[in-house]
């Protein structure tokens, strides 16, 4: 049978029958909780802006008349380019094994750069769900994938020349013609570049001390901020020890779920209060948590 872990008082598995009951269904997710489709910008142009960084900047489409984008890197997180964020440079510090924050205020600038000169020839096509992206800016601002007209896909170059880390929301692209593949397909080839630029010391990995492991860099557990979601639908609950089982249910749509931190290349480890007070932990999928 299943485990799972009742963190305040180490329930055994039979006493979980209360809350299969109150929180787990077993109904398939209704169509309003459905990914929106994508949507494809033809002929874009990047529109210049002070808040274009490297995983972030205003778009023009040629298809779409008199609108504009701000669009946002799935998969990936490029460095702080300035110093108003401490905490951030230090979370992406950790991340690259960079002892100097200031150092990788450096790598975020270059990755401007970067992303500059792959946009600037233009007619590149973004692909979107217009799936909300939070950020500090006041215009909405939306995740996509972004492709160049060689088929080059930014996310990829960043993270290939050590500019970006493997990090943040990702999606399924198995209907992009252009992709054509899963989510977890996507993250494993990010993890693959990911370790051939710290091999080659490119980008950030210049500024790192730490060795490059190859089973470490392609199973490592995904690194995702510690936060609370709402569930928009019912996702599966896996158990902590064994991440590749079968779930033990859903939980339900409205529960609030706390995300400690990613377990695996695919799951977060989660954690959850019952209608009656009691506190459990469990695993759930990224792209059920819409992460």
């Amino acid at each position: 049978m299943a485990y799972i872990r009742n963190v305040k008082t180490n329930l055994a598995i039979l006493r979980l029958l209360p809350l299969a009951a109150a929180l787990f269904a077993v109904a398939a997710p209704s169509d309003a909780f459905a990914a929106k489709k994508w949507r494809e910008y033809t002929d874009c142009q990047v529109i210049p802006n002070a808040s274009n960084d490297g995983d972030s900047f205003h778009v023009k489409p040629a298809n779409i008349k008199s609108k504009t984008y701000l669009f946002r890197l799935y998969f990936v997180d490029t460095p702080e380019s300035e110093k108003s964020l401490p905490e951030r440079l230090k979370e992406q510090a950790d991340y690259f094994g960079i002892a100097n924050p200031l150092d990788v205020v450096k790598v975020g600038k270059e990755a401007v750069r970067f992303t500059e000169n792959f946009l600037a020839s233009g007619n590149f096509t973004v692909y979107s769900r217009l799936a909300d992206a939070l950020g500090r800016s006041a215009k909405d601002r939306d995740y996509a994938m972004v492709m160049s007209s060689d088929q080059r896909d930014l996310s990829f170059e960043l993270v290939r020349n050590g500019l970006a880390r493997v990090y943040g929301s990702g999606t399924d692209l198995t209907e992009l013609e252009s992709y054509g593949k899963s989510e977890d397909f996507w993250w494993r080839r990010l993890r693959q570049a990911e370790l051939e630029a710290k091999k080659e010391k490119l980008g950030a990995w210049a500024y790192s001390s730490g060795p490059a492991n190859p089973l470490e860099a392609l199973f490592a557990p995904r690194e995702v901020a510690e936060q609370d979601i709402v569930l928009s639908r019912p996702i599966y609950l896996y158990p902590l020890d064994k991440p590749n089982g079968q779930p033990m249910g859903q939980l339900k749509a409205g529960l609030t779920v706390h995300v400690l931190k990613g377990a695996t290349p695919d799951k977060a480890h989660v954690r959850f209060t019952s209608s009656s007070g009691q506190i459990y932990e469990g695993l759930a999928r990224f792209t059920d948590l819409g992460l």
